[in-house]
Formats: structure tokens, sequence, C-alpha cells
């Protein structure tokens, strides 16, 4: 086993970008490699805030954390209506193209969670749209003494998401460490591999690189050199909550145009016209926005 090193570290952006509604953001450019991520966003919402809206060329994904006071209600042009409450996963796999919706359940609730952009290959992204969604309860967990691992895609050791049909080869991970824990999670050598700091702090890799997301400070991202086979964690006096994703980088060019990320200027703009033309399909929104 040959444990990966921190090789590029970020404090995550805050905005706040309407009353009920923020977050902390982690995104593509940055000095962490993140595909086949394009962007990851840790936040906080309590009042419906994005009404139906187009995507493509990538999956937009939803994780509402465990302890989340409220959950969201997603529902999109495919007919899909999903209650996404704390602990569950929802990937819209956009592709060619899709609407949706996602609002908290109960306006005033503050739903905490991840919205994340996970691009697909040029080859893919003209794939017909469908959407995956996993309940609290059927998400898979691997542990170790001080460790809970939540596996929301691909696997950790032999504990595999049950999200087995996503069009792009993608990992991530929920790590709860208690204090004085200290755990490697296996990975592939060659995936692009980050950790994000949720809560609490500890250290990223057998170097001391600090994870740390402590009240009153920045939160931390953190990514990795690759060749290894596992990252490595440990806490001393407090906890640390935590989450790593990665995969196989794409390494296509990304150009985005509002809603949608594809490989070209062209692409983009066939993507407004099908948009235009109805192709992406028609839903109405639950609330009047402000």
């Amino acid at each position: 086993m040959t444990t990966r090193n921190v090789v590029a570290a970020t404090a995550l952006a805050a905005s706040r970008m309407a009353a009920g509604f923020r977050t902390r953001s982690l995104r593509h450019g940055s000095t962490i490699p993140l595909d086949p991520f394009l962007n990851v966003d840790e936040f906080h919402m309590s009042t419906p805030t994005f009404p139906p809206h187009p995507h493509a060329g990538f999956s937009a994904v939803t994780y509402m954390f465990e302890a989340s006071d409220g959950g969201f209600i997603n529902r999109d042009s495919l007919g899909d209506r999903s209650r996404i409450e704390p602990g569950a996963i929802h990937w819209t796999q956009a592709a060619r193209g899709m609407l949706h919706e996602e609002i908290p359940e109960h306006p005033g609730i503050d739903c905490h969670g991840l919205q994340m952009f996970v691009n697909l290959r040029r080859a893919d992204k003209q794939a017909a749209p469908r959407a995956f969604h996993v309940a609290r309860e059927h998400v898979p967990e691997w542990r170790a003494d001080g460790a809970r691992v939540r596996v929301l895609a691909g696997r950790c050791g032999d504990v595999e998401s049950p999200l087995v049909d996503l069009l792009t080869d993608a990992l991530l991970l929920d790590v709860q460490l208690d204090p004085g824990a200290r755990v490697s999670l296996p990975v592939r050598p060659d995936h692009n591999i980050f950790a994000m700091a949720i809560a609490g702090e500890g250290f990223a890799d057998e170097r001391g690189a600090t994870l740390s997301a402590e009240p009153g400070s920045d939160r931390h991202a953190v990514g990795y050199d690759h060749g290894g086979n596992t990252v490595t964690f440990t806490t001393q006096g407090r906890a640390l909550h935590l989450v790593i994703g990665g995969g196989t980088p794409i390494r296509e060019p990304v150009v985005f145009g509002g809603p949608f990320a594809m490989t070209s200027a062209a692409d983009v703009a066939e993507a407004f016209a099908r948009y235009e033309r109805g192709d992406m399909g028609q839903l109405d929104a639950s609330f009047t926005a402000r």
C-alpha cells in the first residue's frame, strides 16, 4: 500500500446568492484537479431559490447531509419527483438536456448539503437524460476503527455504491472520523482525488497537511498526487467530517454556457437551440420566484 500526498490546497470561496441560500465552493479551474467534477458547492438553503431550469452536458448531483434539518423535493421534465431526505443522494445525468427544480420541502427549514456538477465525456453528452436516486437507508457504509464512510458513488474497498450505471467513473465518499482516529482509505492510483472539510479538523496525509473547517475560519479543500493507492487521515482532539471526491479524469475541453457544459462553443449554441425548441421538455414552477 502506497499513500498519496497533498499537492494543492485552497480555501473555499464563500458567497450568499439569495436571502435563504449561501454556499462555499470549489470550482473547475482551481489549483486542485477536480476532473471529472466541475464544481462542488457546500450549501445551506432554506427558501426556494431556483425555478425550473435546464442542464445539459453533465450530471447535476445533490447530496443532503445526514444532520441536515430539512430535505429537498426534486422534480424534473422526465417525470421524476423525489424527496431528497437527509442522507439521500439524487444524481441527475442531464446528458443531452432536461429541466429540473430542487427546493426545500418545508420553506424556512435549513437544508445542508452538497450540489455538484460532474462532467460527461463528449461521447456521452448526447445520451438520453436519466435520474438516479438512492435513499438514506440504501447508502452502503465502509467502517474501520474510528471511521465511518458512506459510499455515495464508486467504491471503497469491497463496498460499492448502488449507482452502478453512471456514464462517468466518479468517486464520492462522506467520511466521519472520531477524535484520535487514523484511517487509510483505498483509492485508485489513476484517479484524481480531492478532499473537502465540512466540520472539525485533522490531517490529510502522512506529512501533516491540515484539513480544517473550524468555526470562524476558512474551510479547506486539498488535492492529491497520483500513483498511490490510499489516502490517510488522522485526527487528534477533534472529530473531522469530510467529503472525498474524484474519479477518472476526462481530460477534454470544458466550455460553459449558462446551465450547459460542452467541449466547444458550437455545442453550447446547439444546446441552447435544443432548449429553445422545447427538446429538453417542460416543467412548470412550483413556486413564484421573488
